[in-house]
């Protein structure tokens, strides 16, 4: 079963601010966009646009500089799904069902 994490809630919720700061680009850890982060640096995250959800790796090596790098690209959540299967350490039920609650299509026209 795969270790799912649920992301950092936003900044401004209610009215109440937090006190963490959140990134507006992909490639750091406290990216705003992160939608869920899974087991073995993996994460799912939705890029500035809206229009496509981006399943990333963790590199921590030198040659990365231990930063976010784009994987896939997906419009659909099936297709996001389907990768995850394809990739045993994101393959399982618990994953699934994460994923299974964000909308059939994202960006764009339906």
């Amino acid at each position: 079963m795969a270790n799912v994490t649920i992301p950092p809630l936003p900044t401004v919720i209610d009215g109440c601010t937090s006190t963490q700061t959140h990134s507006r680009r992909e490639r750091d850890d406290n990216y705003w966009g992160v939608i869920v982060v899974l087991k073995d640096r993996w994460r799912v995250i939705v890029d500035e646009q809206g229009d496509q959800f981006i399943l990333q790796r963790h590199y921590a090596d030198p040659l990365h500089r231990g930063v976010w790098r784009g994987q896939s690209y997906y419009r659909n959540r099936d297709s996001l799904i389907a990768a995850c299967a394809r990739l045993e350490p994101l393959s399982g039920p618990s994953v699934t069902a994460i994923l299974s609650v964000l909308p059939d299509r994202i960006g764009g026209k339906a």
